[in-house]
């Protein structure tokens, strides 16, 4: 299982190598992120296959923090939820380092490109696969970190390093508040270990509501600045001053699809407060809507995808706060690589021809009846497909009421607003010819019922729809045990045909039909004053970064500025500069009164008290008693060596006499004896020598 440990450690070994070796692989850092994070996605694709063979996967490596209570094990687990996020965010990583490697050519910061976003991607895994929420929490601030430095790689440009800045703190906000929902669930639950968590909370743990409650908003929060939801959604469209690699990876594969990922895999604990779920889907229901008009005002093309973005995961939040975790992942998943497509797409298109998306001004030319009728055709074909069986049960598998009420509400405002699009689009495509053509070129116009556009709509569609509920139908039984659920079972789809399906039906042609009423209309003149400002309020994508300026920007500057000039410079700067002359004060003050006043008159006193003591010791010690003990000793040591001299003189005469004759008589004797050698004479003297020695011992 260790094998799973490469999805992350392979990009973020490439980040390491190309911070340390950057330099030396200037413009081939692509070279080396390319291959470790395809290697991520191949081992996220065997990690997919072990799961849907043997089921979840837990991979623990080591205990990394042991504090009482708090123990915190780096690990990962790896569940349904986990791999298909992971294929999602090593996939479109991988589509997205290749595409760099061509857009980033010749850029002056190759290296740290490619090595940011590396960490980028490794962060995502982490967080996608930890076991553990201080983990999570950890690797959400590395994805905030790499934002920044990812959205400020043009820093010459003062509205790039303005808008990470922005980006940087309005999420830094919200994470406040996921740490508080990290606290407050090891306080709740007593673990961090999420499969702990989310085995407690299915068993039903004994847990006050509003404890849930006050938690799962805490965690809410940190979702709300990461996926851009109102009223923290302002950060997202500034991540356009980003290279356009960058922005596929955040709006596609990383950093915003983790606050629905934290809510799906929360979920068993978002199920047990009704409050929570309340608050989710009404956050995401209004940035869902508001988002979706802001994106049809806007005409520079990357800020209507950042929106239409802002809309689709405001979306998803609300398909969470139904109980619709299932249809939530597969939306995720949709639109991440459907959005990584267009965004690399639009990248392209800038990079060719630096425009913008503008609305047409000319007045559409007279419509057949046969583009009328093929766009009817068109806009009934979503409600068969949003209302077929399958798909509804991708909302009602975890079996909550407001799921189904939610499924109509929003399915039946789809289904008319899709009309409106494809009714719209299709006329203006085969009556007008396709945009971008120059004034007096000859317009190509292709035929709407020609039998090989007819073929090709039919064959995809096919293709489309039997995927579709394929995968509609897997995923639902897939995710199941990933999810949290109601705990009773409502009304499943029927199968069959429903008279409840004319509706939606009903509803499509309607938003056919105001299309068809308006055409020709001038729009000059049906245009109401109230209308006007409606569109001026959308187009400033209701003045929220104005709000935000007037009411939180400038106030937070100016208590800045004046918490520096009256607290920093009046106080703080006062109170340092004072300190020189009071210390050089307090300094002569001790000079005077301390050093010269008494540890001086100390020191001097000290020297006739050293005479006289020193006096003392001379008379008393030296002649008192030490001169007296030598004399004493003298005089006895003279007495006995007196002694000595007699002994030694009476005894030691008559010994050396004795000697002596005993010697001259030895020697008369030794004469006698001949030849004389050497060696005989000196065992002569060592003879006498060790005589001599035993006569003085002996005498002794």
């Amino acid at each position: 299982m260790l094998i799973y440990t490469l999805i992350p450690l392979l990009p973020l070994g490439a980040a390491l190598t190309l911070a340390l070796f950057g330099r030396r692989l200037q413009g081939a850092g692509h070279r080396i992120v390319i291959p470790a994070v395809a290697g991520s996605f191949l081992v996220s694709i065997a990690a997919f296959m072990d799961v849907l063979a043997h089921g979840t996967i837990e991979v623990p490596l080591y205990r990394l923090l042991e504090v009482g209570r708090l123990v915190v094990d780096l690990g990962f687990f790896i569940d349904p939820l986990t791999v298909l996020l992971l294929l999602l965010v090593t996939g479109v990583s991988t589509v997205v380092q290749v595409y760099s490697s061509r857009y980033m050519i010749g850029d002056a910061r190759h290296s740290r490109f490619f090595a940011v976003s590396a960490l980028f991607t490794a962060a995502m895994t982490i967080l996608v696969m930890s076991s553990n929420l201080l983990l999570t929490f950890i690797f959400w601030e590395v994805m905030g970190l790499c934002s920044y430095l990812l959205i400020s790689h043009y820093a010459e440009r003062r509205s790039a390093y303005r808008a990470a800045t922005k980006v940087f703190l309005v999420n830094s906000i919200a994470d406040v508040g996921l740490l508080l929902g990290v606290i407050l669930t090891f306080h709740a639950f007593g673990t961090l270990d999420i499969p702990e968590i989310l085995s407690q909370a299915q068993a039903g743990s004994n847990i006050p509501t509003h404890v849930v409650t006050a938690l799962t908003l805490c965690l809410f929060a940190g979702a709300i600045g990461k996926s851009a939801q109102v009223p923290a959604h302002v950060w997202l469209p500034l991540a356009m001053e980003a290279p356009t690699p960058v922005s596929a990876l955040i709006h596609a594969a990383t950093m915003v699809i983790a606050g629905p990922f934290l809510l799906v895999r929360l979920s068993p604990v978002i199920v047990l407060s009704e409050t929570a779920m309340a608050v989710i889907a009404t956050v995401g229901a209004v940035t869902a809507l508001f988002a979706a008009i802001v994106s049809l005002t806007q005409t520079d093309v990357k800020r209507t995808l950042a929106y239409s973005t802002i809309s689709q995961l405001g979306f998803m939040t609300l398909l969470c706060g139904v109980g619709a975790f299932v249809a939530a992942i597969f939306h995720l998943l949709a639109h991440g690589i459907f959005k990584a497509f267009l965004f690399l797409s639009t990248g392209n298109v800038l990079s060719a021809t630096h425009r913008h998306v503008e609305t047409p001004n000319e007045e559409p030319p007279s419509l057949r009846g046969a583009t009328f009728a093929g766009a009817l055709v068109m806009s009934v074909l979503p409600p068969l497909v949003i209302f077929s069986g399958p798909y509804q049960q991708l909302w009602l598998s975890q079996n909550f009421s407001a799921a189904s009420i939610a499924l109509w509400i929003i399915g039946l405002g789809t289904v008319f607003f899709t009309a409106m699009t494809i009714s719209k689009c299709v006329m203006s495509v085969f009556s007008q010819g396709p945009p971008g053509a120059k004034d007096g070129a000859p317009r190509v116009m292709p035929t709407l019922f020609s039998v090989k556009h007819i073929f090709g709509v039919i064959v995809a569609s096919a293709f489309v729809i039997t995927v579709l509920l394929i995968v509609w139908r897997w995923l639902a039984a897939f995710l199941s045990s990933s999810v949290g659920d109601a705990g009773k079972i409502i009304a499943e789809p029927s199968p069959g045909f429903s008279v409840w399906i004319l509706v939606p039906i009903a509803v499509a042609v309607a938003g056919w039909a105001v299309v068809y009423a308006r055409r020709g209309r001038s729009r000059s003149h049906e245009t109401t004053a109230w209308q006007k400002r409606l569109y001026v309020f959308f187009l400033n994508k209701g003045y929220f970064d104005e709000i935000y300026d007037v009411y939180i920007v400038r106030p937070t500057i100016g208590i800045a500025g004046w918490l520096w000039r009256v607290i920093d410079r009046g106080l703080i700067d006062r109170f340092i500069v004072s300190l020189g002359p009071l210390t050089i004060g307090v300094s002569r003050w001790l000079w005077r009164v301390i050093d010269r006043g008494l540890i001086d008159r100390f020191i001097v006193s000290l020297g006739p008290l050293t005479i006289g003591v020193s006096r003392w010791l001379w008379r008393v010690i030296d002649l008192g008693i030490v001169d007296r003990l030598v004399v004493s000793v003298g005089s006895r040591s003279v007495s006995i060596a007196r002694r000595i001299e007699l002994v030694d003189r009476e005894g030691t005469t008559r010994n050396v006499d004795r000697l002596g004759r005993g010697v001259d008589a030895s020697g008369h004797a030794l004469q006698g004896f001949q030849p004389r050698t050497l060696r005989h004479d000196l065992m002569v003297v060592v003879f006498w020598l060790a005589a001599a020695l035993g006569f003085f011992y002996w005498a002794a």
